[in-house]
């Protein structure tokens, strides 16, 4: 009987143990893991948002970020249990919780926060987009909107890139009807944001509706947006920098954005010229504004000098009202 009792009391102390180091990711964009407790350590692996780690050991290493204006209070945690190769690494615990999440994800696996084995769902959470096969049909060319630029009722923007991007009438995944397709950069107003949560062989989905020139599309790319604005007050003219890490997949984002460009428009706010993708990337979540970016005016070369700065890179656009020169650092 004694045996017995203590038994009992070691499974239910394994068991307590086991659910303290269990948190999830609650980071919107999803959390890197790094080789070491350092934000200048290589990157190992990023963690969706409502993803399940385990805790190995606190560092007692802290650290304070900003994210949106708000301060973040944490230390670096020492995790394992994240993929399927039980790779260990560090983490920013101010984006951790211990209070489980409606959907949470382990693995290939997403559970319910009440999971048993009949609501378990296996898949894989690759991103792909399910419109890639409707681009072989002869669809009209939608036409963008970028001669004036409207932050306000256009807060963000669709970049095709060198792709071409397909946008429908509706979101119904078992009878997508293809309205047209987009070549080039848009401004656009999301509308509303459908969170389609699909597994075995479908992918996660985030779909969005948007509003182009007064129009209404769906499309299933995920927008995400980071910009920054600047007065050219030399030139009489503004700048837009804006990044992006557009996808198929939200569940992907990244904490910081990758894809830059920018738009030169006069006082008021007529497009003068856009650049293409830049050759930088900022490899930061955690940079901020004054750290990525300096403006400055060359009196000799009567031109705007407009610096990106990522973590391991420098790209220089000088600009002199009419054309860009770009030359990496």
């Amino acid at each position: 009987m004694k045996n017995s009792i203590l038994t009992i009391i070691f499974l239910l102390f394994t068991i307590s143990n086991f659910g303290q180091n269990r948190m999830y990711v609650t980071a919107e964009s999803g959390l890197v893991v790094r080789e070491k407790p350092s934000l200048k350590s290589n990157k190992i692996f990023h963690l969706p948002k409502n993803t399940m780690t385990y805790i190995s050991k606190k560092t007692g290493i802290n650290l304070v970020i900003s994210d949106e204006g708000k301060e973040i209070k944490g230390e670096w945690l020492k995790i394992y249990g994240f993929d399927n190769k039980d790779t260990k690494g560090y983490v920013f615990g101010g984006f951790l919780t211990t209070e489980k999440p409606e959907i949470w994800y382990s693995g290939k696996e997403a559970y319910y926060k009440t999971y048993d084995y009949d609501n378990q769902q296996e898949g894989t959470f690759e991103s792909n987009s399910i419109s890639e096969k409707y681009l072989n049909q002869k669809l009209p060319n939608i036409e963008p909107n970028i001669e004036i630029l409207n932050p306000k009722d256009f807060p963000y923007f669709l970049n095709p890139q060198n792709r071409k991007i397909v946008l429908f009438e509706n979101h119904k995944l078992k009878n997508l009807k293809p309205v047209g397709i987009l070549n080039s950069l848009t401004q656009v107003r999301i509308d509303s944001t459908f969170y389609k949560l699909k597994f075995k062989d479908l992918t996660n989905c985030v779909w969005n509706r948007i509003n182009i020139n007064g129009k209404y599309y769906y499309t299933d790319i995920d927008i995400h947006d980071f910009s920054l604005s600047r007065e050219l007050m030399n030139l009489n003219q503004k700048v837009e920098i804006i990044g992006q890490y557009d996808g198929y997949d939200g569940i992907y984002h990244l904490g910081y954005p990758e894809y830059f460009f920018l738009i030169f428009t006069d006082k008021k706010n007529k497009v003068i010229y856009k650049t293409k993708i830049l050759e930088f990337y900022l490899n930061d979540e955690f940079a901020m504004e004054e750290e990525i970016l300096k403006t400055e005016w060359n009196k000799k070369s009567e031109s705007y000098e407009i610096t990106l700065i990522g973590s391991q890179e420098k790209i220089q656009i000088n600009w002199n009202g009419k054309r860009t020169e770009i030359k990496k650092l």
